[in-house]
């Protein structure tokens, strides 16, 4: 802990609390002066005023009623939206919003309560997520490359999901976690925080091939080498079980899938996004499709392959760019411009471009567009716009 706790950690101590009042403050502001879109299906809270209000948008909803409620797919033994949201993020939030017989702990109105819980273990999260990458940071590449690293996070132009009642924070500290233990040679804690994070988005899947190259590459006797290679595919073997688990229960093994493709549009095939692309209007941003989330999805896979093959980060590009196909191969780019907030080589890559050597006008040219695109991206997202 003595490695963490000190004078840089301070430093990003303070830059998340003066980020997030930044943030808070925008989405208020935003709120008083831009029309809302407006209809039944825009849901707001009862209770907590503006500030509240304005992280309970699209997704957040499905995660506040399963934190309260469960799942529909459970409730009604039948098929249902919400089996695209995978358990972890809604049973912290559960936790953290103190629900049980005797009522809630921050507000007599569920959905307040859950969001207030969801926002408490996303923002801790994202604290944990930012001095993991400091430190991260500063071991492999020195304190500044780590400093920088932990800055460009917290004014990620993703920063309304890094904060709102998402999974994005969760999982990117969980993500961070594994390789953080896998460098301490700590490799079954590792694979247990790969486990949640495989149970936290559907892109933990990513984390298996990382796993594996560092399975492989770990200096122990052969036999042990490949029982650890074998226990590399527990992540992919939990989100199965959850898949197909759920399915069972509903009397369908696919209902997963046909979920994400009925419902939200995801159908597994990369010939759906070409044709989308060259026979449909195409908007700058806004629902897809849109420029805004092929741009995202060739950026990041841009980066996702420097890491990889120009920086030679093997077990980082590996996770990097598994992240960024998984969703390319789901059929839509609907969310990419978001997706690219819980793959952490990205930051620090960036962070130790703008050091070697450093120009300021390196920071500039990621920090500038950086917080103009979180700004743009709160503005639509409290009003009921689409981004991602």
């Amino acid at each position: 802990m003595n490695a963490i706790v000190r004078r840089p950690a301070l430093l990003v101590l303070a830059l998340f609390v003066l980020t997030r009042v930044v943030l808070l403050g925008a989405g208020v502001l935003f709120q008083s002066v831009l029309t809302p879109v407006e209809g039944p299906e825009y849901k707001h809270l009862i209770d907590g005023g503006p500030a509240l209000d304005m992280w309970y948008r699209w997704d957040a909803g499905f995660y506040a009623t399963i934190a309260t409620e469960g799942y529909d797919w459970v409730n009604d033994r039948a098929p249902a939206a919400d089996m695209a949201f995978l358990p972890v993020f809604p049973a912290l939030t559960r936790l953290a919003s103190g629900m049980g017989e005797a009522g809630c702990l921050w507000s007599p109105y569920l959905s307040t309560c859950a969001t207030i819980g969801g926002l408490l273990v996303s923002n801790l999260a994202l604290l944990g997520a930012a001095l993991l990458l400091l430190d991260m940071g500063r071991r492999r590449f020195g304190e500044r490359t780590g400093l920088w690293a932990a800055c460009l996070l917290l004014i990620a132009p993703n920063a309304v999901f890094l904060s709102g009642v998402y999974t994005e924070a969760v999982f990117l500290l969980l993500a961070l976690l594994v390789f953080w233990l896998l460098e301490r040679g700590r490799f079954w804690l590792a694979l247990a925080a790969a486990c949640a994070a495989a149970l936290t988005r559907t892109v933990g899947v990513a984390l298996v091939p990382a796993l594996l190259l560092a399975a492989w590459a770990d200096d122990v006797p052969v036999p042990r080498r490949w029982l650890r290679m074998g226990a590399a595919l527990l992540p992919g073997a939990a989100f199965a079980a959850w898949v197909f688990g759920s399915g069972l229960f509903v009397g369908d093994p696919l209902a997963y899938f046909s979920a994400y493709d009925g419902i939200w549009g995801r159908s597994s095939s990369l010939l759906d996004v070409v044709r989308v692309y060259t026979s449909e209007p195409v908007a700058l941003f806004g629902w897809y499709p849109s420029w805004l989330d092929l741009g995202a999805a060739l950026g990041y896979l841009a980066l996702a392959l420097w890491v990889l093959l120009g920086w030679k980060q093997r077990t980082w590009g590996l996770f990097a760019l598994f992240a960024v196909l998984i969703p390319i191969a789901s059929g839509s780019l609907v969310g990419m411009p978001r997706f690219g907030a819980v793959i952490f080589p990205f930051y620090l890559a960036l962070a130790w471009w703008i050091e070697r050597p450093w120009r300021a006008w390196k920071l500039a040219a990621v920090a500038l567009p950086s917080l103009a695109l979180a700004l743009l991206f709160l503005s639509r997202f409290v009003t009921w716009r689409w981004i991602a």
